[in-house]
């Protein structure tokens, strides 16, 4: 067989082990080899899913979740040769299909938090202490707003409402992934800190002018507080003085 006619080959068998229930294996492929090798890429694909989304698993029928898993295997047109990235394609194909697969509306939030767990923890950044005062976020931080309060969904919690959420992602000087629930204004004088170094001060500065706050001076002390827990809890690194 030359190449041409093994890439054929491997497309025709690709296409028999996406969806073997209306694509034949190529000829000369026994059944039974073919089942195996139907097992064997499926439930190797179905493993890094079932690791990843542990929360979303838990909330249905082991058959409900196994046809969404296939419903991913069948369709998704994956242009990642990593295996580590599976989950973070499950998530857009569930983001793309949620209402045609009949989802809670909630269902795409909850994954992309929960891949927001790997995605954190497979990041190559590492946390490094520096010679100036100046704020700076933690590499790995994640600054997250949903629509849904993802942290809290459960077997025994299905929210019915939106309710905005703001949760931080984030790897430790330990190489733990924590997790921060966080209020709106907390997100943004993060989302200034991300802009570059900045001293405490010119942080708290910068929120106050955005918020229009009629005391700036006022909002000193208090934002100094939360940037030092912050600081504490290693979502930044710097000196809150």
């Amino acid at each position: 067989m030359n190449a041409h006619g093994l890439q054929a080959f491997q497309r025709e068998f690709a296409r028999h082990l996406r969806n073997p229930g209306k694509v034949k294996p190529p000829a000369g492929v026994p059944k039974r080899q073919a089942r195996i090798y139907q097992d064997l890429v499926f439930n190797n694909v179905r493993g890094f899913i079932d690791r990843c989304f542990p929360v979303a698993k838990s909330l249905m029928t082991e058959v409900r979740w196994q046809r969404l898993c296939r419903n991913f295997f069948r369709d998704h047109a994956s242009h990642t040769p990593y295996f580590s990235r599976i989950p973070e394609q499950f998530v857009q194909f569930i983001t793309a299909h949620a209402s045609v697969l009949r989802l809670p509306a909630w269902m795409p939030a909850l994954l992309d938090y929960e891949w927001i767990e790997l995605a954190v923890d497979t990041d190559p950044a590492v946390l490094e202490s520096h010679s100036d005062k100046r704020l700076r976020l933690n590499p790995t931080l994640r600054n997250l707003a949903y629509a849904w309060p993802v942290h809290r969904i459960s077997p025994a919690f299905r929210p019915r409402r939106p309710e905005s959420a703001h949760l931080l992602v984030f790897r430790d000087a330990d190489d733990a992934v924590r997790f921060m629930e966080i209020n709106a204004v907390t997100a943004r004088l993060l989302d200034i800190i991300a802009l570059g170094p900045i001293s405490p001060g010119d942080a708290v500065a910068a929120l106050a002018h955005q918020l229009g706050h009629a005391n700036p001076d006022a909002l000193q002390g208090h934002g100094r507080a939360l940037l030092a827990e912050l600081i504490r809890q290693q979502a930044l690194t710097g000196k809150p003085t």
